[in-house]
């Protein structure tokens, strides 16, 4: 596979963060969500991307890979650099040609709410590499069981959410054959600027589309003929309980989201 991706991907680990409960890593991850959101300084955020590195330590996923699986999001972090920067006007102008204004108050909002979107990709890639994705539909289900008596479909849901991280690199990976199919057959999609290459890259959405509801049909088909019925009296091999790194991880961060409520 040429394209090498590791967004939504496991990496398995012997570490602590590893072993913690499913159900508390994703309330851990919300809790970190809520703390970035709050946050009004740079400081702030970097106290979050501190913690974020800590993270990266303890659970001993090579920083490379990190790296890689955060890579394909970068593109997002355009938008908020681009907006901020260029179409705020009040403060004092540090740069003015034409129609094209940059001040010191769009500088510092480009470069905070910057930050904030990186550490909020990189709180989730953090989770979905330290969760495998069974792991992780295991959790989301028991997080969301209570809410069954009003009509929810809890097992559901964390069916779906498993079966979106499962397909992502399968998505990857029929994308690459689709691209290099393409150019054995003379098509030409990596020359020009960005704008022409995308352009040149959308043919390719329409079989890539076609092979995704094949994938959908074969998965439906395999699962009705294994008498799939939903999470109706399922029982489940693993018993999730909260140990002593659980309760130390959810009051580390929970700290830091009080620090943030009060810096406020």
């Amino acid at each position: 596979m040429a394209f090498d991706i590791v967004l939504g991907q496991y990496h398995h680990a012997e570490s602590i963060v590893h072993r913690l409960d499913p159900r508390i890593k994703i309330t851990l991850m919300l809790i970190l969500f809520v703390a970035a959101f709050l946050a009004n300084s740079f400081f702030a955020l970097l106290v979050l991307l501190l913690l974020d590195i800590v993270i990266i330590a303890l659970s001993k996923v090579r920083p490379k890979t990190v790296v890689k699986a955060v890579a394909p999001l970068a593109f997002l972090l355009i938008f908020p650099l681009f907006f901020n920067l260029f179409f705020i006007s009040e403060g004092t102008s540090l740069f003015s040609w034409g129609a094209i204004l940059i001040t010191d108050h769009g500088a510092y909002q480009a470069g905070f709410m910057t930050l904030r979107l990186f550490i909020l990709f990189l709180t989730a890639t953090l989770l979905t590499l330290t969760t495998s994705t069974i792991m992780l539909g295991d959790g989301i289900s028991a997080m969301l069981r209570p809410f069954v008596r009003f009509g929810l479909p809890a097992y559901e849901i964390s069916m779906m959410v498993s079966i979106a991280l499962r397909f992502l690199p399968t998505l990857f990976e029929d994308f690459d054959h689709i691209r290099k199919a393409q150019m054995a057959r003379g098509a030409v999609i990596s020359q020009g600027g960005p704008i022409k290459r995308v352009k040149l890259l959308l043919p390719l959405l329409v079989p890539l589309f076609a092979q995704s509801l094949r994938h959908a049909e074969e998965l439906a088909v395999a699962m009705e003929s294994r008498c799939y019925h939903g999470g109706t009296n399922r029982t489940h091999y693993r018993v999730f309980s909260v140990g002593r790194a659980d309760v130390i991880a959810i009051a580390i961060c929970t700290s830091i989201l009080i620090l943030m409520i009060v810096w406020l």
